[in-house]
């Protein structure tokens, strides 16, 4: 306890000396003030009291800017299309794809189709950004004060291009728009709500466990609404005006990455030789629409270069020229009214109160993607597979990810599938509802019968992350809030499990003196993916080599060949493919053990002498790493089948670094009174120094959580910092 109270004092003169100039001193807050106030504890996360929704989105824009100016109005700029007149012609990429596909016009257009009320929220939340910024200018980087003032339709630009990257880099148009795609890793997620047959309390119990990158527009901002109807907890993407994932008194949602398709591409076929010919459609020659808009890009030595970009439409969509294929892009929720209310039904569904409020709020459909994952306080769960997803008449899941043909008007889809289409669950009798990026089939057990819906709704994947969670949750007859919050932490490999005797056996059979080693490591760990685990990095490298190895033979013996991540449960890798049957004990088996070897013999070559041993610890090399912090990593990514799923990537001191995986986490019991804990893994601010003050990290390296202090005593006793807004 001395110690935790010296660790308070510590942040509260931390945030006193770099912040004095902003707030009052400490002090208990009334209950209730004429202006919006922020409450900060002592892990930099904002508590908004506020007497209305407009004074709470000020509030929110104003917290938003303290925690991640640089961040936020860096990505502001980007959705105007104007990245690179600020920064440079790194930006180039997205500017152009911003503007081809008229984000900036339509956020101009749904800007003015908002109701009034919350019309003035989108005001209030720009008003909030542009304030801080006027009273605090010496926060903000110099280049970045370039972007203000901010508008509220920056805002709305900015959460539509995030869907859009969202629905590009999991659909077949990320890897044609620059700046669209999700390069370096592909959003996850894990999320179950468990019903009262199942949670041992006989209360409802949701985990919030979203997988992101921890930089850049997929950073999000943990923050609490306390009003006069609500108390709402969760987190928001930077930037958003509203919470995304979120619980209030009587319900929570979580979300998690869908499989649905709400992109295509449409191969053009030219009426011409040259493209301003035109193109054909059902035989007859159409005319491009052409507009042109100038680019502008800052020089390293500070001169501006002008860009003239050409945007052709055709009656899908936006052109893209790639190589030597001429492809129109359509995105279902830039091609229909919906998304205009997107971040309206996301404040909407924070103030229901039962599970009939929150379906008539999610029947709107104005979220472009994602599962809803749910549970509340009458017990109910729910999870409903949700998007903006269109309605094609033809062809399956596999038709529509590649570029159909673009001759056939046809295949021009103009409608979206109703809240009452979609793959939907409510209180099953398994008790339970889980996703961890599979197909909606999967969400309950007994599973969906996929012959329900249309064959084109949905792909049917799964991975080995999500396996090992239905495991988890058919290992159990019940489950205790300790128990979820066990296996939220599991760092048990599903791979090991299905493949590490085969492999083990094989090695000892050889007369490699290093196989024989390695054998002997691998027989000996712990199957885990904790800090102190031997044998996990040996095991990882093997497992990254015999992919490797497994995608080039299949490439030399077809060189169409294409590796898409669904495969990593099939026979390409494995003697028993997953069988939907049987999905607590398939896959397993390896399909070849010749080529296991080959790549277990370069896993140990190349860790003996890097590492000088094979039983390296997993967290010598995985370190969780944020500013000056660096701890002892824990955790793996979804290939291995690992639910607490953190990923690194090589550091400049050989080292491996934390850069995505478990963000956001929360774990929340529907009792009386509410029981949560959270985490924001990285921490709750990019803006040094106060990036520095409130590191969750420790707690992550140590598998722990902390409390949600959602009540004003519970804030009180550990604020760090007080502001209470004076509006213009």
């Amino acid at each position: 306890m001395k110690i935790q109270s010296a660790l308070r004092a510590l942040r509260h003169i931390l945030w006193t000396a770099l912040l004095l100039s902003a707030c009052q001193p400490v002090q208990p807050p009334t209950r209730i003030h004429s202006s919006p106030e922020i409450l900060w504890d002592s892990w930099g996360v904002p508590h908004i009291v506020a007497h209305n929704d407009n004074d709470a989105f000020y509030a929110f824009g104003w917290a938003q800017m303290r925690s991640h100016a640089d961040l936020l109005l860096k990505l502001y700029a980007v959705a105007r299309g104007r990245g690179a007149e600020i920064f440079g012609e790194d930006y180039l990429p997205a500017d152009r794809s911003v503007r081809i596909l008229g984000i900036p016009g339509l956020a101009e257009k749904w800007y003015r189709e908002q109701n009034v009320a919350f019309r003035a929220n989108l005001d209030a939340f720009a008003a909030g950004i542009n304030d801080f910024a006027q009273q605090y200018p010496e926060t903000i980087s110099d280049t970045v004060r370039a972007v203000l003032p901010v508008t509220p339709q920056d805002v709305i630009a900015h959460t539509t291009r995030v869907m859009t990257v969202f629905i590009a880099g999991t659909s077949e148009c990320g890897v044609v728009i620059p700046g669209f795609d999700f390069s370096d890793q592909p959003a996850a997620s894990n999320g179950w709500a468990l019903g009262s047959s199942y949670s041992a309390s006989g209360n409802a119990m949701l985990l919030t466990n979203p997988h992101l990158d921890w930089r850049g527009l997929e950073t999000f901002y943990e923050s609490h609404f306390l009003l006069a109807d609500v108390n709402l907890y969760g987190t928001a993407l930077v930037g958003s005006p509203v919470l995304q994932i979120a619980f209030n008194d009587h319900l929570g949602w979580t979300h998690t990455v869908n499989t649905m398709d709400g992109c295509d591409l449409y191969q053009l076929k030219r009426a011409g030789a040259k493209l301003d010919d035109g193109y054909l459609l059902d035989g007859i020659r159409q005319s491009f629409t052409v507009t042109r808009e100038i680019i502008q890009s800052r020089e390293q030595d500070g001169s501006m270069t002008n860009e003239v970009l050409l945007i052709r439409r055709t009656k899908q969509g936006p052109v893209i020229e790639v190589d030597d294929q001429i492809l129109a892009v359509r995105f279902a929720l830039l091609e229909t009214p919906l998304l205009a209310g997107m971040n309206r039904q996301w404040w909407e569904m924070g103030h229901a109160r039962n599970l009939e409020e929150f379906q008539d709020v999610l029947q709107g459909q104005h979220l472009p993607l994602f599962n809803v994952v749910y549970a509340d306080a009458d017990k109910h769960i729910m999870l409903v597979y949700n998007g903006i997803i269109p309605v094609r008449t033809t062809g399956d899941a596999a038709f529509w990810r590649v570029p159909v043909p673009g001759n056939d008007s046809n295949l021009i889809w103009s409608r979206t599938h109703s809240y009452a289409d979609l793959p939907k669950v409510i209180d099953p009798i398994g008790g339970w509802v889980q996703n961890s990026n599979g197909a909606p089939w999967y969400m309950t057990m007994p599973f969906l019968d996929k012959k329900h819906y249309p064959p084109n709704i949905a792909a049917d994947v799964t991975n080995n992350r999500e396996l090992r969670g239905l495991q988890m949750l058919n290992a159990h007859q019940q489950m205790s809030y300790e128990e979820l919050t066990a296996a939220k932490h599991s760092t048990r490999a599903l791979v090991a499990d299905q493949l590490l005797d085969d492999l083990i056996a094989a090695a000892r059979e050889s007369n490699s003196q290093l196989l024989l080693q390695a054998a002997d490591v691998l027989g000996h760990w712990d199957r885990q993916y904790l800090a102190e685990s031997r044998g996990a990095w040996l095991f990882g490298m093997w497992f990254e080599k015999w992919l490797e190895r497994t995608i080039a033979k299949a490439t030399v013996a077809d060189p169409n060949y294409s590796f898409t991540p669904d495969q990593l449960v099939g026979s390409l890798f494995y003697t028993q493919p997953f069988d939907a049957t049987q999905p607590l004990t398939t896959p397993y088996g390896l399909a070849d053990i010749p080529l296991a070897l080959l790549a277990l013999q370069d896993a140990a070559s190349e860790l003996q002498a890097t590492k000088g041993t094979l039983d390296v610890a997993w967290g010598e090399i995985a370190r969780l790493r944020r500013g000056k912090t660096d701890l002892p990593g824990n955790g793996a990514g979804t290939a291995l089948g690992v639910f607490r799923e953190i990923v690194y990537e090589p550091d400049e001191d050989g080292k491996f670094k934390s850069f995505s995986g478990d963000t956001y986490i929360a774990l929340v019991e529907f009792s009386q009174p509410l029981r949560a804990q959270v985490l924001t893994t990285y921490g709750n601010a990019s803006q040094h120094p106060i990036s520095e003050i409130g590191s969750q990290l420790p707690l992550a390296a140590k598998q722990q959580l902390r409390p949600a202090w959602r009540m004003l005593d519970e804030i009180e006793a550990n604020l760090a910092m007080r502001e209470i807004l004076r509006r213009k």
